[in-house]
């Protein structure tokens, strides 16, 4: 994930996220390699980014770069419905509401994605730049997302998903081939991690759960996917 950070005191750079569950991973595994999930701070190019962190003090100009944009586009809105609903963001930019925090409908999510606009994206401000890690798990939550982890031997790695979605989905995250022929997955929870020595002994327990692919993945699920192609 690519963050822009605007006015916060963050070096451009990629980091990694120091997860809780990530750690009682590594520990039980000790693997070859370790994937944490990582994200990259940008200060240039922020259409690039998925998601925007900005000092309190910025929050004005960003609102002015977005009411320019949106004061442009309006007259040349090629619809009553897209001129309506610019004219709504309008009105909450001017109340200082970022437009990450308004209810879009899907039709309507169309005419923001024409639009470069820095508030569309989720947006975290604060008044002093907080611990590093901390702001990631902030910027995790607020983009609606949750991680899932995959773990043996060979790699401890970590993955992010939106919320709400399936193993499926989560399998398709890791490789095309898992999503094409998948069969089944088996999941185990990071909050178990102390009832067993490894995933064999998890099994023989009754601690993973076999699971067909309409399971919603939940924040810190070990997944590994049954699969044939």
């Amino acid at each position: 994930m690519q963050i822009f950070n605007y006015g916060l005191n963050i070096q451009p750079g990629k980091y990694p996220y120091k997860d809780s569950c990530f750690k009682k991973l590594v520990d039980k595994f000790s693997p070859g390699k370790l994937s944490p999930y990582t994200v990259e701070f940008i200060d240039q190019n922020p259409e690039r980014a998925e998601a925007v962190v900005f000092d309190e003090t910025k929050r004005l100009d960003l609102i002015v770069a977005d009411l320019e944009k949106i004061e442009n586009r309006v007259t040349r809105a090629e619809s009553e419905e897209e001129k309506k609903f610019l004219q709504s963001c309008q009105q909450a930019l001017e109340k200082e509401v970022l437009l990450c925090d308004l209810e879009v409908p899907q039709a309507q999510q169309g005419f923001l994605k024409q639009l470069p606009l820095l508030s569309s994206k989720p947006s975290l401000g604060k008044t002093d730049t907080p611990e590093i890690n901390s702001l990631i798990g902030e910027v995790i939550a607020k983009c609606g997302m949750l991680l899932f982890f995959t773990a043996g031997k060979k790699e401890v790695r970590a993955w992010s998903l939106k919320k709400g979605l399936n193993i499926l989905e989560a399998a398709g995250k890791i490789h095309s081939d898992l999503k094409r022929g998948f069969i089944k997955g088996e999941v185990v929870n990071c909050d178990q991690l102390d009832n067993f020595f490894n995933l064999a002994e998890a099994r023989s327990r009754g601690l993973v759960k076999v699971v067909d692919r309409d399971y919603i993945i939940s924040a810190n699920d070990i997944i590994e996917i049954r699969f044939s192609v």
